[in-house]
């Protein structure tokens, strides 16, 4: 099948990665920002995020819901939420970071959980109505679909490239505890100026507000069960709710190996930097490499490689007690080799599964498909960003410093950080490869039939 999108429309919709780069510096350092710059606990940290995520995860299921069910704007109900929400995520992204510093505890804990919380609840419908738009503007071609997947994949990591400075500027910028904010209403700017041109794109195609035929419109009760009723969803659902637990344990202290095993958190930007490069290279030639695979087993080879790799960094990124950056920086290049092996397709898999529960029961949960893609990353991160937070503060870490950085803490640090995560890693992929079962080639199959299927129930409608 041939990509038959246009080149702006693939690069329009490529840009939602400048979301990503909007909401990098409290997604990446937020944890950092709170225990250096706000002082907070890590384990009272470990339980106001706790809380948060499990809200935002409670408010991701039914993200798919709510753009079906709320009737906002005149253009389509994908459309709709980007023209609006963007506006309302600029702010809390900028609020997630805000110098509370001097406030009490409580005020600082509310001010970082209550943005954090609405950040992320919004930004369930906005990646929901993203892949609307996506799945409108490519039609039921595959090829389209991968096509625009691929290059946001691409130009996510320019964004990488850009991010990896930000341990530098929040260390060297003469403006203290502001420092992060200013560097988040930076990269938050053109952000909107993104979400706005994807919903243009979405004109005359996506579906109106209010619009679609009865008979395929879905209910809460179809959002609830659609993981029982649909069993490779299920796998999907669970396997990347496994992913993303390894991955926010990971995320959630990994900083703390340059503050403390390393002392200097500005060395970051060197290993983030090479990250970067690494990764755009890898984004060039990865994704068709895992083209050949197919969808399935390009995730298993990359989860595999990254789970491999942090076991590696556990052994050799701090022999004796004291980092190796150089050895750090060169595991991590497999690293990146995985993740953008598999990046590129997790939520193609999704529609792909939506589309395979259309074929075979005639209700159309393609919209839920798209936003059940979103949940196990809640799950990843309520899980493993609070478990990661919890096992660090039983290694001894105090807030800001003052303890004592040993042998037998890096050691600790090293395994709850880069061994426990890798064994998930691993875990994941082995439960893939089990019960996957929908080749690219079905996928293929399922979309054409099902756009035949909705043309002619349109037609039947309009008579």
């Amino acid at each position: 099948m041939q990509v038959t999108s246009s080149k702006k429309e693939i690069w329009t919709m490529g840009s939602y990665s400048l979301l990503t780069l909007s909401i990098m510096v409290g997604f990446m350092y937020l944890n950092t920002f709170a225990t250096e710059v706000l002082k907070v606990p890590a384990a009272t940290l470990a339980a106001a995020l706790g809380v948060a995520k499990f809200l935002d995860f409670c408010f991701s299921l039914f993200a798919g819901v709510i753009i079906e069910k709320v009737k906002i704007g005149k253009t389509g109900k994908n459309q709709s939420w980007l023209y609006l929400g963007r506006w309302i995520l600029a702010v809390m992204i900028l609020a997630e970071v805000f110098n509370t510093s001097g406030a009490p505890l409580i005020v600082r804990v509310a001010v970082l959980s209550v943005s954090y919380t609405v950040l992320n609840c919004l930004m369930n419908i906005l990646q929901t109505a993203y892949y609307g738009v996506l799945a409108a503007v490519a039609g039921p071609n595959m090829a389209n679909r991968n096509a625009m997947t691929i290059n946001m994949t691409r130009q996510m990591t320019v964004v990488t490239l850009i991010t990896s400075f930000i341990p530098v500027l929040v260390s060297h910028l003469p403006f203290g505890n502001w420092n992060y904010f200013i560097i988040s209403f930076v990269f938050m700017i053109p952000m909107p100026l993104a979400l706005g041109a994807i919903a243009k794109a979405g004109d005359g195609k996506d579906v109106p507000v209010g619009g679609g035929t009865e008979a395929n419109k879905v209910n809460v009760w179809d959002m609830l069960s659609t993981l029982v009723r649909n069993p490779q969803m299920l796998v999907l659902f669970i396997t990347f709710s496994v992913l993303y637990i390894a991955q926010y344990t990971y995320q959630a202290n990994y900083t703390y190996y340059f503050i403390y095993v390393l002392g200097d958190f500005s060395k970051m930007t060197l290993s983030t930097l090479c990250s970067g490069i690494f990764g755009f290279f890898a984004a060039m030639f990865m994704p068709k490499v895992a083209a050949k695979l197919g969808k399935r087993h390009s995730c298993v080879f990359g989860f595999t490689l990254m789970g491999l790799s942090l076991i590696l960094i556990n052994f050799f990124g701090a022999p004796g007690g004291h980092g190796n950056l150089v050895a750090y920086i060169v595991i991590m290049f497999l690293f990146s080799l995985g993740n953008y092996t598999w990046m590129p397709f997790m939520v193609t898999m999704y529609l792909d599964a939506g589309e395979h529960f259309l074929y075979k029961t005639g209700k159309d949960t393609r919209a839920i498909a798209a936003g059940l893609s979103s949940p196990p990353m809640k799950i990843g991160m309520t899980i493993g960003n609070t478990l990661g937070l919890s096992l660090l503060a039983s290694t001894g870490f105090i807030s800001g410093g003052g303890f004592a950085v040993d042998a037998a803490w890096v050691s600790s640090f090293m395994r709850v950080t880069y061994l426990l995560p890798g064994i998930i890693y691993i875990a994941a992929a082995l439960f893939l490869i089990l019960f996957h079962k929908i080749s690219d080639k079905d996928a293929a199959m399922y979309a054409e039939a099902n756009a035949e299927r909705m043309k002619q129930q349109q037609k039947q409608a309009e008579k």
